[in-house]
């Protein structure tokens, strides 16, 4: 259980370093696969990332890691 709470906290870690250091990549160009995925796409994905995880603890965090990378990341113009 230790260890599952551990990875969590880890992912979510990531995800937060992740949201802060790939926004600002993004605004000197959109360029590779990142781009093709819409913005609109990210909550319905992590909805359900969610509902599959149930209460799994490291399972959500990677949900939330996912989602943070997403919005970093999208397309917002589609």
């Amino acid at each position: 259980m230790m260890k599952a709470l551990k990875m969590g906290f880890f992912g979510l870690a990531l995800g937060a370093l992740g949201a802060v250091a790939l926004p600002a990549q993004e605004a000197e160009a959109c360029v590779g696969l990142a781009c093709l995925v819409c913005c609109s796409t990210c909550n319905p994905t992590y909805q359900t990332c969610l509902n599959s995880a149930g209460n799994n603890s490291s399972a959500i965090a990677q949900c939330v890691s996912r989602r943070s990378s997403c919005e970093a990341s999208c397309n917002r113009t589609c």
